[in-house]
């Protein structure tokens, strides 16, 4: 029911505490629930949680993958480079995830597991067929494109900040253009 301003002006508030007010201003009267709603909504929330903690092993593998993707989808779409958040870190947990051990994961992805190390530790660069097989194994639930952007992000913020590869390649260059930018 609406209240109008006039009713709102005719009403002693003068016998209200002001938390009492406080209260009202922020769960309005008409939005409190009574007995009945409060049992359904307790009851719906003690169903979700049984359902939440019966869930199959499967089920729960799922829920942690979908976290690693938005996770990873976030971090590709933010302008921040944060250097934790590697290639590396993302393989790492997503074969973490799936409660697999990194030799069974190599051999799933056809890949040494020497050469599984090396891109989890971040000491190797992903080549694009492993980026497209992490798509396939993952069936698609994590395209390879979000692992590219992971690696690209790598490169981006490794060529704006290495002094040593700027010297390195400075030997290269002569003639130089004269501009000031």
């Amino acid at each position: 029911m609406k209240t109008n301003r006039k009713e709102i002006k005719e009403t002693d508030f003068s016998k209200f505490t002001s938390e009492e007010l406080a209260d009202a201003f922020v769960f309005p009267a008409d939005q409190v629930l009574d007995a009945k709603e409060k049992k359904e909504e307790e009851d719906f929330w003690t169903a979700r949680r049984n359902q939440f903690n019966n869930r199959t092993h499967k089920q729960k593998m799922y829920s942690r993958l979908l976290q690693l993707k938005f996770q990873l989808e976030d971090y590709i779409n933010s302008s921040q480079y944060l250097e934790a958040f590697s290639f590396g870190f993302f393989l790492n947990e997503y074969v973490s995830r799936q409660g697999k051990k990194d030799k069974e994961f190599a051999v799933e992805v056809d890949v040494k597991p020497t050469v599984l190390s090396q891109y989890m530790n971040d000491h190797r660069k992903p080549t694009d067929e492993f980026i497209i097989r992490l798509e396939l194994h993952s069936n698609g639930m994590i395209p390879a494109i979000s692992w590219f952007k992971v690696v690209q992000k790598d490169k981006e913020h490794e060529i704006r900040t290495s002094q040593k590869i700027r010297d390195e390649e400075s030997k290269h260059v002569k003639n130089r253009l004269g501009f000031i930018y």
